[in-house]
């Protein structure tokens, strides 16, 4: 009902970057709701910092999407650099006389790192509501591993109509095409995310998941990848090497986490 209300707002502002913050945060704003209404402890989203878990919620999203997109380029299912995104990042670093290998690791970090507060704030909405909410929930009723899943599942399916009103996403794959990657890619993330909330306690590994993997799969690796001509369907959230990626990572947690009793991980 929230997003429902959002996406109406939006329609009215027309700012995008207004529409980003208020879309992603109806999750947190039910789920703040919701814990009024039943009572629940505010702490049981689980507010606690720990360097280590905190650095993994960083570390993952790199890799997954360095893997990916090395597979691509080694593949040659795209090229690379694109000469677009280095020249703009050659205009917004202020590195106009410097090689390109200078100016794609500073733009890097500069996404990754000193961009991630902002996208922490940003993504924090959902996921206040998706793991700080509802996967700590649905664990005491289901059990770690189908929480995961389920969640996934809830998280696909909030995004579909802004994939399939082109609100959400650029591609030029088909829409059944580009919602049947995204699904994968989501309901695998989500199993990742569900175990990273649950074995830290903490939302914050989480919340810096999100923020890193929305900049350097949407504004690094996409932007300094470029298309070849059926690109599309292999790059990106709606392309097929990061579903598979992150599907073979969610697999090995989903088996590990079964032999561990990852059921039983404690909410913090």
């Amino acid at each position: 009902m929230l997003t429902a209300v959002a996406h109406l707002a939006i329609s009215k502002t027309g700012n995008g970057n207004v529409s980003s913050l208020l879309i992603m945060w109806t999750p947190g704003i039910a789920a703040i709701i919701a814990t009024i209404a039943s009572k629940r402890d505010f702490r049981e989203f689980g507010w606690k910092l720990s360097a280590k878990w905190m650095a993994l919620g960083w570390l993952l999203p790199i890799l997954i999407a360095t893997l990916a997109y090395m597979l691509i380029w080694l593949l040659q299912l795209a090229d690379v650099p694109n000469p677009t995104f280095l020249e703009r990042a050659r205009l917004t670093l202020g590195m106009d006389t410097q090689s390109d290998a200078p100016v794609i690791i500073m733009a890097f970090f500069y996404i990754t790192l000193f961009n991630l507060i902002p996208a922490v704030i940003l993504g924090l909405g959902e996921e206040l509501g998706w793991r700080g909410f509802l996967v700590p929930e649905l664990s005491k009723w289901t059990g770690f591993k189908k929480a995961g899943w389920i969640s996934g599942i809830v998280w696909a399916l909030w995004h579909f109509p802004g994939i399939i009103s082109g609100g959400y996403g650029d591609s030029s794959a088909p829409l059944a095409y580009r919602i049947f990657c995204f699904s994968v890619l989501v309901v695998s993330a989500a199993i990742i995310f569900a175990w990273l909330r649950m074995k830290s306690g903490s939302i914050w590994p989480v919340a810096i998941f999100h923020a890193t993997h929305n900049g350097v799969v949407q504004a690094f690796f996409g932007r300094i990848t470029e298309d070849s001509g059926t690109s599309a369907y292999f790059t990106g959230e709606f392309g097929l090497m990061l579903p598979l990626i992150t599907l073979v990572l969610a697999f090995f947690i989903y088996q590990k986490a079964d032999e561990s009793q990852g059921a039983k991980f404690h909410l913090g």
